[in-house]
């Protein structure tokens, strides 16, 4: 049975804002058994979803209950699914994901570690607010290629570029490949200089074409991802 993306993510989003944790859960695993991707189910559904809940709360048309609400029964039912993950045969590569210090969102970073996960990266999910030395010992630990950084909050900047410039510093040539996310990065019109040289996803489909040329050995301009 075809399922309506458009449908499936009204709906979706009807049972956020309502909080029907069930009835959400239950959305997603019938498509899902209707043979709707897992991967196509965040990029279609939960991203757009959680898009709109962020901008129906900075529009002060929702409460940061129901933003709060909307995101945790996301996560709650993405537990449920990743059991289900189908995983690509390519080895793309050893990637760790860390939310930044001193933030609690961590959704964002979460789906990006199973997308990519299921594209066949080795990935380290460390979550939210992880302090650098933290950072610096799993990059250590898992020999990474990659390595994703998730803010979303303006005021977080100065926290990632200090946390660019130690990882820099602390592996020298070795250094993994740095990819920025989260809505810390949106309004910018231009990446601070300290930022140069980090690839930027502006969603999941963005950073699912990124590590994919990386992994692939691609030659791309920066400059222009940014």
């Amino acid at each position: 049975m075809t399922v309506d993306k458009t449908v499936l993510q009204s709906a979706y989003l009807a049972d956020l804002l309502s909080l029907r944790r069930g009835a959400a859960l239950e959305r997603i695993m019938d498509a899902f058994r209707s043979g709707y991707a897992i991967t196509d189910i965040y990029l279609d559904v939960f991203q757009e979803s959680l898009y709109e809940i962020g901008r129906l709360w900075e529009t002060n048309r929702i409460g940061v209950a129901e933003e709060h609400m909307g995101t945790a029964i996301t996560q709650f039912i993405m537990a449920n699914l990743y059991q289900y993950l189908e995983k690509s045969g390519v080895s793309r590569g050893r990637l760790v994901v860390t939310g930044i210090e001193g933030e609690l969102h961590q959704v964002g970073a979460n789906m990006i570690s199973d997308i990519l996960e299921a594209d066949g990266w080795d990935v380290v999910f460390l979550g939210a607010d992880v302090s650098p030395p933290d950072v610096i010992q799993s990059v250590r630990d898992h020999n990474a290629d990659l390595l994703g950084i998730s803010a979303t909050m303006v005021m977080s900047l100065p926290s990632v570029i200090a946390l660019v410039g130690l990882v820099r510093s602390e592996f020298g040539a070795k250094a993994p490949t740095i990819m920025l996310g989260g809505g810390a990065f949106t309004g910018l019109s231009k990446f601070p200089p300290e930022l140069a040289g980090c690839l930027y996803g502006r969603d999941l489909a963005d950073a699912l074409r990124l590590t994919q040329a990386l992994s692939g050995r691609k030659v791309f301009d920066q400059q222009d991802a940014s």
